[in-house]
């Protein structure tokens, strides 16, 4: 059974227009929302209902297929995902069934495949203080990764441990654990060309990105060293990644 992992490397509300309903607190700003740091918060203190809106533009649609909402306070509220090519004015489609969210775990949401409108928004019914940190909407690219070539997942502490003089240790937590995951590819041309799109995305490497690890974990990560590429093979390129997750 092969281990599928996937890549979600852009965010269309970072490349088109966004638009949210209400003016935002002081220093928590809209671009909160497609900065790409999850620990980062966009707030209103307004009790109201709120559309967050990206519009693409008239040229530069890139297909859809997932919505994160890593870090929110959403518990309890109404919620669409939705998209036109009008501006919701009469052309609205729900890319998901409507929800009530049950909790304030990270939000994910997928198609069974990419779909290419120029307009899109979550909604969020009436609420007292709503925050979130990223709205992500991405399209994504799997690679089945192998068993062979030393596949490794483990966790990254965020401790630090300080020992007196008779040996007694004692451990100071400075932040929440993360994963970190190492995985081999045997790409075929179409496959490593797929790879190639997704560093276009990435800035030379200084955007992290929303990933799917191979036990359907989903975080935003990035790469931990450049991938390593082997050109030894006529038709297929072998490819190790180390992939860390942002806190």
């Amino acid at each position: 059974m092969a281990w599928t992992v996937t890549f979600y490397p852009y965010n269309i509300l970072e490349s088109g227009t966004v638009d949210v309903t209400g003016d935002p607190d002081t220093g928590f700003p809209e671009s909160r929302l497609y900065d790409r740091a999850v620990s980062l918060f966009w707030k209103d203190t307004v009790a109201e209902a709120k559309n967050f809106t990206a519009d693409q533009g008239a040229s530069g649609n890139l297909g859809v297929d997932f919505l994160a909402i890593p870090k929110h306070n959403f518990s309890g509220i109404a919620m669409q995902w939705q998209y036109s090519n009008d501006n919701f004015v009469a052309d609205i489609h729900d890319a998901v069934i409507d929800w009530n969210q049950g909790d304030n775990s990270q939000i994910i949401k997928t198609l069974a495949s990419p779909v290419t409108q120029r307009y899109w928004r979550v909604t969020l019914a009436s609420m007292t203080n709503p925050k979130c940190s990223e709205i992500f909407m991405s399209k994504g690219y799997s690679f089945n990764a192998l068993r062979e070539g030393n596949p490794t997942g483990r966790d990254i502490d965020k401790v630090r441990w300080q020992e007196t003089v008779g040996g007694v240790e004692r451990s100071t937590k400075i932040g929440n654990k993360r994963k970190a995951r190492t995985y081999n590819f045997w790409m075929s041309a179409a496959e490593y060309a797929s790879l190639l799109t997704i560093k276009n995305y990435l800035n030379d490497y200084a955007k992290p990105f929303y990933f799917k690890d191979h036990k359907d974990n989903y975080y935003m990560a990035r790469f931990d060293g450049m991938p390593a590429e082997n050109f030894d093979h006529n038709t297929h390129t072998r490819v190790m990644v180390n992939i860390k997750e942002m806190i």
